[in-house]
């Protein structure tokens, strides 16, 4: 987790004022660690601090803290008062920005105000001291969601997992579905109805639906052309496909849209194994022709 300054500067010039919402410390058990961060704006969000609850309650907090322009800092114990099974708590700092107040990166780091109300920290992605917060330089990556933590959505992440140059996402519905080596730098989303997070999601992010369900599948293609993306691609056959194509359609969607989906994904000639899905994927990741389909790599 980092200072992601890039993404606060592309949303205040699309918004205008933007809350950055940052756990500044963790005690117990909590949905996501400290460094994580995510933006709110008058009629929106982008990013998440994990705990439906407690994202709930703060990023309400964040819209008053907008229109009174007020920089906050508040404890939020997921137990008693949010009724979160985690049971830990968490320490929110929520920061208002505008083009008149957007922090500078000097040696990969981020530094500005503390307010009187943050405590003193020491934390490799945090540090506040001496009436600064310092924060590290998130490096610019390719946003990747992976969607789905069964056997392909595994052996996608392990081999996407640890290049620097990609920004990774996983979400799955069930938390028991994610292996317990995932390595850190992998934002793990465990979310009951996964396309309620679509919106959550950067528009020049990479998509890859590997669900359990293909109703679940369908819901996620159906959100992300509503939402937007630089590629979103399906795991299935042609049949598969066809069918989806079918059901989007008939909910109003027309077909030069919806074919910006591409399904099957990767490289078909690769095989079906699930480690060949992954490697195909990975391949086109990492060539000049991005994700193309394997009927564009045909045509070309």
């Amino acid at each position: 987790m980092a200072f992601d300054l890039k993404r606060l500067k592309q949303l205040v010039d699309r918004h205008g004022r933007v809350a950055r919402i940052v756990i500044t410390d963790v005690r117990g058990s909590t949905p996501r660690t400290v460094g994580t961060e995510m933006f709110v704006w008058n009629d929106g969000a982008d990013g998440t601090i994990g705990g439906g609850a407690l994202e709930y309650q703060v990023t309400n907090a964040a819209k008053q803290a907008l229109k009174e322009q007020r920089t906050w800092a508040h404890t939020y114990p997921l137990g008693p008062n949010l009724g979160q099974c985690c049971g830990g708590s968490v320490e929110i700092l929520c920061e208002i920005f505008d083009h008149t107040t957007l922090p500078i990166a000097s040696a990969d780091v981020v530094k500005r105000s503390a307010p009187s109300q943050i405590k003193p920290l020491n934390h490799f992605n945090l540090i506040v001291q001496n009436g600064e917060i310092c924060e590290p330089l998130r490096p610019s990556g390719k946003p990747i969601w992976i969607w789905g933590a069964g056997h392909v959505g595994r052996a996608l992440v392990h081999v996407v997992q640890t290049l620097p140059q990609f920004d990774l996402t996983w979400v799955d519905f069930d938390q028991s579905r994610f292996p317990p080596d995932t390595d850190p730098s992998t934002t793990v989303i465990q979310a009951t109805d996964m396309p309620m997070l679509v919106p959550h999601a950067p528009t020049d992010a990479h998509h890859f639906i590997l669900t359990h369900s293909h109703d679940v599948d369908l819901a996620l293609c159906h959100a992300l052309l509503k939402h937007d993306f630089e590629y979103a691609g399906l795991i299935g056959s042609d049949t598969k496909w066809s069918r989806f194509r079918k059901r989007l359609t008939d909910t109003g969607l027309v077909m030069s849209d919806i074919e910006r989906i591409t399904c099957p994904i990767g490289r078909p000639e690769y095989g079906k194994h699930p480690s060949e899905i992954a490697i195909g994927v990975l391949c086109n990741l990492l060539s000049d022709d991005g994700a193309l389909t394997y009927g564009d790599r045909l045509a070309k």
